[in-house]
């Protein structure tokens, strides 16, 4: 976020050259795992037809953020703490680099606020999602993500001077109010905003869920007293529905969470530390400095564990027709296992109605 003026704070604490390689080292490690990582998320929905949906549209570009936070501000950060006395070949590269921290960072929690919205609209509005959510107005939303975090990355750029982006963490005292009103906005859009929307969406989604499990509650309740035609199958048609919406809220719900826990506390010391910079101890601010890129690295493992889709894309990636015969295998067993239980639900139903009759 602040370019390399972090590892500034350990050098003037003291820390041993062996601590800033190890944290360099880590760094780097980071770095490799989220290029790899969001790749092959990109790659696979490039490549698998069925994975180009506009949820996935979604994922995609928070991959791509995650892949450039780690292109960029990771690798900076790393070099920082691996080159002695690192000195930037040109002024213009710390700007570079504080645009896309704010760039990529604020893309990330715009996408998964876009995720949520989107998972909102097709639980409580699941008949009439694809006239709300179209190709032509997923990809406009998508473009004002971007939008939106590149004005929100743009401001500092105008009044900070050399001196403040690529050598100090501290703002300069000419423009100490453009800095308490540029980090109060980022907090409201970054973190207050999305929050709000995010709290509102799933409180609502909960909502519908419990509604859903009483539904099912009752068809059960009425199949073991006397079970009209069909009620078995729409019974079986709700928790399969429920099941499918719990795990895509699910994922969604873990991106959100892991989100906070590694960027919350970096944003919370950092504005603490630009105001009051001998609140923060040096290694606390590298700690969270960590925790933040760790969340690049981790997002993909999230997304795969949690969509089987995504899984069996990857699988069919690394495997060839071995994963191809593997997941064919798989839908044929489900497709059997639906059929045969279609067929003894049309038996019962069958003998239910000769005995009514």
């Amino acid at each position: 976020m602040e370019n390399g003026n972090i590892s500034k704070l350990s050098a003037k604490a003291g820390s041993p050259r062996l601590d800033n390689t190890i944290e360099g080292c880590f760094m780097i490690t980071l770095a490799i795992l989220a290029v790899i990582g969001n790749s092959l998320i990109i790659f696979a929905i490039y490549k698998n037809r069925n994975l180009r949906t506009l949820r996935n549209l979604f994922i995609a570009s928070l991959a791509f953020s995650d892949l450039s936070m780690a292109c960029t501000d990771m690798l900076y950060q790393a070099i920082w703490k691996l080159v002695p006395n690192y000195k930037p070949p040109h002024f213009s590269v710390c700007y570079f680099i504080l645009l896309t921290g704010v760039l990529f960072g604020a893309a990330s929690v715009f996408n998964l606020t876009a995720m949520t919205l989107n998972r909102y609209i097709a639980v409580m509005y699941p008949l009439h999602y694809s006239i709300y959510v179209t190709p032509k107005r997923s990809s406009l939303i998508l473009m004002l993500i971007w939008l939106a975090a590149f004005c929100l990355a743009i401001p500092p750029l105008i009044w900070r001077p050399v001196e403040v982006v690529c050598y100090s963490t501290e703002p300069s005292e000419e423009h100490f109010i453009n800095e308490v009103v540029y980090m109060a906005s980022e907090w409201v859009f970054w973190f207050v905003i999305p929050a709000i929307i995010i709290c509102i969406s799933y409180g609502r989604i909960y909502g519908v869920a419990k509604h859903q499990l009483r539904q099912i509650a009752s068809l059960d309740r009425t199949r073991r007293g006397f079970c009209p035609p069909g009620a078995d199958e729409l019974s079986s048609k709700m928790k399969m529905t429920a099941m499918r919406e719990k795990k895509a809220g699910r994922m969604v719900a873990i991106l959100i969470g892991f989100y906070l826990f590694c960027w919350l506390p970096f944003f919370t010391v950092l504005t603490i530390h630009k105001f009051q910079a001998k609140a923060v101890p040096p290694i606390l601010m590298r700690i969270f400095l960590g925790l933040m890129f760790t969340n690049s690295a981790v997002n993909p493992l999230i997304l795969t564990l949690h969509n089987r889709e995504m899984k069996n894309a990857l699988r069919k990636l690394f495997c060839g027709n071995r994963g191809a015969n593997f997941e064919y295998e798989l839908t044929a067993a489900n497709g059997h296992s639906l059929r045969s239980r279609a067929a003894t639900i049309s038996t019962n139903s069958a003998d239910l109605r000769n005995s009514y009759i």
